[in-house]
């Protein structure tokens, strides 16, 4: 009974620990997934001004930009929201004109499903979501024209809008798929064309920056600050997309710690076996006192039981956890159906590895530390 007790116990731990391993390494997949993601269409470093929605161009020193350390790559950006119209299908969406530097760059290469990745003149890059909405069934022939209607900001709407907006007919010469946020929402332009779409002359809404390898993101922000001035602000990819990160982030750890209340529940079994293994162990307690054997070292003796049982659940726990971590990334045994990606992302991180350790030490320790000493006292006197 005993030892079935002993073995119920290394089987919780185990399943706990093994969990704890396996969630907190899904979670690190699903947050690189999403960098990857938004890697293939946001910037490293984007700046906006401080102040309104646009910005003259000839108010930053652009060259200087390009020439400050960890500047990998700089160019303009326009963007605003505009209607799409192509036979009787109109659409909304967000059109985002970039400078030559992004098409010349692999940016958005990877995600390309069909046509090219550069655009010139009146030629765009849609998202998959438009491609549908618009009923464009290809990048070849008469069927990717459609018309653009930006909306001027120096005439007023009126009862008759036509003169608000200025419509542009424009050629559909690549489709990406990155999510269906930005599948839906965003079609790309050349910096020229959406200049001329909205008169914007040498007005932009962003400027954004690629970082070099080797240089992280806080730390090229930290060389541009001294650059700009105090009407700019300049954003990491995390704070694009803080509330997002912070979620993932969020999430994981409330997980991690349900899964370390289900660890210490399973201690309760330790608890009950060592109680009933002091107990069995009765007269060979006594034996060992009358031989002299100080309290201390009979807490010993079963406190290293306890710890036994711990670390044999835990030490197995983390390395199957680390086993089905491995088999999901050779092999794909948990797919996704209609998602991004094809199957589940999984990344072990060796800092997760040593948290759960020391989640199963101090568990460990507490659970068998405390319950010995009051159990061989209450039962046998020892203190």
């Amino acid at each position: 009974m005993i030892n079935l007790t002993a073995m119920i116990s290394v089987f919780g731990m185990f399943v706990s620990t093994a969990a704890m391993v396996i969630v907190l390494s899904g979670f690190n997949g699903i947050e690189q997934l999403v960098k990857d993601l938004y890697r293939d269409f946001n910037a490293d470093l984007v700046i906006v001004p401080k102040h309104g929605k646009t910005f003259s161009i000839h108010a930053v020193d652009v060259p200087q930009l390009s020439k400050t350390e960890g500047v990998d790559l700089v160019y303009d950006v326009i963007e605003e929201i505009t209607m799409l119209k192509k036979g009787d299908n109109y659409v909304f969406a967000t059109m985002k004109g970039v400078g030559d530097s992004f098409f010349e760059s692999n940016l958005i290469e990877n995600r390309m499903v069909e046509g090219t990745r550069q655009a010139r003149d009146n030629e765009v890059l849609i998202g998959e979501g438009i491609q549908v909405r618009l009923r464009i069934y290809s990048t070849m022939g008469f069927d990717n024209n459609f018309t653009v209607y930006g909306l001027l900001r120096q005439n007023k709407l009126t009862v008759n809008q036509q003169n608000a907006f200025n419509p542009k007919g424009v050629q559909a010469v690549g489709i990406f798929r990155i999510n269906p946020e930005f599948d839906h929402k965003y079609f790309i332009t050349p910096l020229a064309f959406a200049e001329e779409l909205l008169k914007y002359e040498d007005h932009r809404s962003a400027i954004e920056i690629m970082v070099k390898p080797g240089y992280t993101d806080d730390q090229v922000k930290e060389n541009l600050l001294s650059v700009l001035g105090d009407n700019f602000i300049i954003k990491t990819r995390y704070e694009q997309n803080e509330l997002l990160f912070k979620t993932n982030e969020t999430e994981k750890w409330m997980v991690f710690i349900i899964l370390g209340f289900i660890m210490v529940i399973a201690t309760f079994n330790i608890i009950a076996s060592l109680t009933m293994l002091i107990i069995d162990k009765n007269k060979d307690i006594n034996t060992l006192a009358s031989f002299g054997a100080t309290p201390a070292f009979i807490r010993q003796i079963f406190f290293l039981q306890g710890l036994f049982i711990n670390f044999s659940g835990g030490l197995i726990g983390i390395l199957v956890g680390v086993l089905v971590c491995w088999l999901q990334q050779t092999f794909h045994l948990i797919q996704m159906q209609n998602a991004i990606v094809e199957h589940w992302p999984v990344i072990i991180k060796v800092e997760d590895l040593l948290l759960v350790f020391v989640t199963v030490v101090t568990v460990g320790v507490l659970s068998s530390w405390l319950p010995v000493r009051y159990l061989v006292k209450r039962h046998f006197g020892v203190s």
